[in-house]
């Protein structure tokens, strides 16, 4: 073994070569672990949180230790005793544990011994799909969902089993191409969104182990549904449990294998500088893609991980770089897309992100929605048309999210939900029209997809953090049992999702596919054509005032050569419709298209307040 300890330690793989490797044929477990300054180690085999066994290991050049049993067969729960560099000795978790459970008869989280071999998969079909597919030119609609809290308070979560069947028909049902996970890695405490990582291996614990996230996973995808997840390699865990028993990877053999410095969550930042930093972040993404079949990674912070203080970490970029080039070349289909908040340019040239989320979007949007209506005018350059002028020239891709951080209320404004965001509006009807407005902006509006997150799609008046925190499930189900506003937006998500599926010329060239038409800043009226196919080109009509047209004319441009082969044009979508809680009153039967001596020609339809009508034309 130890001629291949240069293999073993340099393997982009690592995780089919560290932590515990049962064989099926031999019936046999070989630990390894990462420790080179350690003097000694050893693996405790432990049941029900006490010490069966103890196996002294052997160190190898590398600072790999080793050892092979018997006597832990899949199943096994097990520990590390280090005896450190400064000679303390301390029980550790393994860095490279595939699962881990909470021990209650200690409280102390334990790896346990997996196989690998044991599940089989059912997606192959689904894989050599998403091998085939360009993801950049299919539709994407992403629900954002923390496992242990999506149904269950976080007391007593539903294991991953669980859950695959109500997630995979509740995204049946509303119309999502992708599900997005964050709190999936195992983190220390249940009561915290998830983000302060101990494990970059193993599924959270409360939710289950390794084979039941691959059981969601594969059940996901029986339905044709992809799989992100939140990854968080910017800063990690480091506090211990107690003197003796750690889950944190800090100075795992008594030195600093990891960490730069603190960071602004009170964790510590990863040093890119450090080759087992690199090591083993690189090998977690690739072992999430390889052997839990996961479609996406979810950059989280890159903001922080690629600059601080106002200067660039290059060795940071060098891995995302590196990290996402192998991703494209071995995983095609698969997703990577970055969390970033700065502004730093050209995310894709510089580290080969596929897509970026859009900031500085939701963030106009939601301050659009708390503006009263006779205020818009004042920001709607800065709010709508920026952001419209800039589509075809940003470097990046852009998803346009609404995310958990948008309406998390970090236990201090339990009122930072979407719904408060319209708390000016003189009655539910205005309200609801204000945000159906807005999902219809977010899901038409050129980009690369979008998401949402979960319990904004029923816009619940309540933050999701609030009621997690209080050990509720994180969205108010109840408020879909009743013919309401609430569950009416519900349904309008499901067909706003179905919609844009349907229609090519939302996704086919992404942000890419997109003209101006018309704006007035003054009636705060904006619209664009979205993108041709099969002789057809949508017009997207957006209101954001409260004052409806019964009649109102949209000129088309003079430039544009397709205007000359509109021929038969139809409305069919419009937000104000009755069955999602509009007025009903604002329907076109027909559309218009009505030319004035030859050169010029517009659009005369009614428009509703605070909607989005889209009409389809057909070119001759």
């Amino acid at each position: 073994m130890a001629s291949k300890d240069n293999e073993t330690t340099m393997h982009a793989k690592l995780y089919k070569i560290r932590g515990a490797q049962y064989c099926k044929d031999h019936r046999r477990t070989t630990f390894r672990v990462y420790a080179p300054n350690a003097k000694n180690v050893w693996v405790i085999l432990t049941a029900f949180g006490r010490e069966e066994f103890q196996l002294r290991m052997q160190k190898m050049n590398t600072g790999l230790w080793e050892v092979t049993t018997d006597k832990a067969p899949p199943g096994r729960t097990y520990l590390y005793l280090i005896d450190d560099c400064n000679g303390k000795y301390m029980l550790r978790t393994d860095p490279v544990s595939f699962s881990v459970v909470h021990i209650p008869e200690v409280d102390q989280v334990h790896s346990v011994v997996h196989d690998h071999t044991a599940y089989q998969w059912s997606d192959g079909e689904w894989l050599i799909q998403r091998a085939l597919t360009n993801p950049l030119r299919a539709p994407l609609s992403i629900y954002e969902i923390q496992p242990k809290s999506w149904r269950n308070g976080f007391h007593q979560p539903l294991n991953f089993r669980q859950i695959a069947p109500e997630l995979a028909n509740y995204c049946l049902t509303m119309g999502f191409t992708h599900v997005e996970m964050f709190g999936l890695l195992d983190h220390p405490y249940k009561w915290e969104r998830g983000y302060i990582v101990a494990n970059y291996f193993a599924p959270y614990h409360d939710n289950g182990k390794c084979d039941d996230l691959k059981y969601l996973v594969d059940y996901l995808h029986q339905y044709a549904i992809g799989v992100i997840i939140d990854w968080v390699p910017t800063h990690f865990y480091h506090y211990n449990k107690s003197h003796w028993f750690s889950n944190s990877l800090h100075e795992f053999d008594g030195t600093n294998l990891y960490a730069s410095h603190k960071s602004l969550w009170g964790t510590l930042y990863f040093d890119f500088n450090k080759e087992e930093t690199r090591h083993l972040l690189f090998a977690s993404a690739l072992y999430w893609i390889d052997e839990m079949h996961i479609d996406g990674i979810r950059f989280d912070a890159v903001s922080q991980m690629i600059r601080r203080q106002s200067n660039d970490i290059p060795a940071a970029i060098s891995f995302l770089r590196e990290l996402n080039q192998t991703i494209h070349r071995f995983y095609p289909g698969v997703l990577c897309i970055a969390e970033e908040t700065e502004g730093y340019p050209n995310l894709t040239m510089t580290m080969n992100f596929d897509l970026k989320w859009n900031i500085g979007w939701i963030n106009d949007a939601m301050n659009l929605l708390r503006t009263p209506f006779n205020e818009r005018p004042r920001h709607w350059y800065e709010k709508v048309l920026n952001m419209l002028n800039s589509a075809r020239e940003n470097n990046d891709k852009m998803i346009l999210t609404l995310s958990h951080d948008d309406t998390d209320c970090h236990e201090r404004d339990h009122h930072k939900t979407l719904f408060a965001c319209v708390s000016y509006g003189r009655n539910d009807t205005e309200k609801f029209s204000d945000l159906r407005n807005f999902f219809a902006w977010q899901t038409f509006a050129p980009s690369h997809g979008h998401m949402i997150h979960m319990g904004d799609e029923v816009v619940q008046p309540v933050s999701w953090f609030q009621r997690f925190r209080q050990g509720m499930s994180s969205i108010d189900w109840s408020l879909t049992n009743t013919l309401s506003f609430h569950s009416k937006t519900q349904q309008y998500i499901s067909d706003l999702n179905y919609f844009y599926r349907d229609h090519p010329q939302f996704w086919q060239n992404g942000d890419q596919d997109f003209t101006m038409i018309y704006e007035c800043v003054a009636n705060l009226i904006v619209a664009y054509h979205r993108g041709i196919y099969d002789n057809r080109r949508m017009a997207i009509i957006h209101n954001f005032s409260n004052r409806g047209y019964k009649s109102y004319d949209v000129s088309l441009p003079t430039w544009d050569p397709n205007v000359r082969r509109i021929g038969k044009t139809v409305e069919i979508f419009n937000s104000d419709n009755s069955i999602y809680g509009g007025s009903g009153l604002f329907q076109n039967q027909k559309a218009d298209v009505v030319n004035m001596h030859s050169e010029w020609t517009f659009f005369r339809l009614s428009i509703p307040p605070l909607a989005t009508v889209v009409l389809e034309e057909y070119l001759n």
